[in-house]
């Protein structure tokens, strides 16, 4: 799914934020035959970047078969060196923030819960550059800015823990139920 703004409007205790990563939105393919791709947001442009990104192909190699993570791209250099990355000629490395799964095992879980995908995304065995994003309840918006600010993030994303994942045919889609504060 795709975050949207944020107006203010209250919130349930069915909320959780997450760190807004200015990254690159990736996805992480295991297919049922072992074989791992990895593919930009923008499917109707074909960004297939498996060929560049072998490190995190050897990362994800113990994902289950028949698995797609969600994830954001980022370097250890910033977002201006993403390009970098991707075209091979390693002016930074790769760090890959998971932060949801839409396929388990060969199976669609995007109806799951947030909550239970959450779950399952935890039971996968994660490497460097691959790393999980860490989500803490929602208590008081402000101050998780504030502490995002201190970590250098570009603000926070709050997700609700019933919701599904939304997908159209080429991206996921921008609901309610995922929002973005940047700082």
């Amino acid at each position: 799914m795709q975050p949207i703004p944020y107006f203010g409007e209250k919130l349930s205790k069915d909320w959780i934020y997450e760190p807004k990563i200015d990254g690159w939105r990736l996805q992480i393919i295991k297919y049922p035959d072992g074989k791992i791709e990895c593919w930009g947001r923008r499917l109707e442009k074909k960004p297939n970047w498996t060929n560049n990104l072998s490190v995190i192909i050897k990362a994800a190699h113990d994902f289950p078969s028949g698995t797609i993570v969600d994830a954001e791209l980022y370097s250890t250099r910033g977002r201006r060196f993403i390009p970098s990355v991707i075209a091979g000629n390693r002016k930074a490395k790769p760090l890959v923030y998971l932060f949801d799964i839409i396929y388990y095992r060969g199976k669609f879980v995007g109806n799951l819960p947030l909550k239970e995908r959450k779950k399952l995304l935890n039971r996968i065995i994660v490497k460097p550059p691959l790393y999980i994003v860490e989500s803490k309840p929602v208590i008081n918006i402000k101050n998780h800015l504030l502490e995002m600010a201190k970590n250098k993030h570009e603000g926070i994303v709050l997700k609700k823990l019933s919701s599904s994942y939304i997908l159209s045919p080429n991206a996921p889609i921008a609901t309610e139920y995922w929002r973005k504060i940047r700082i």
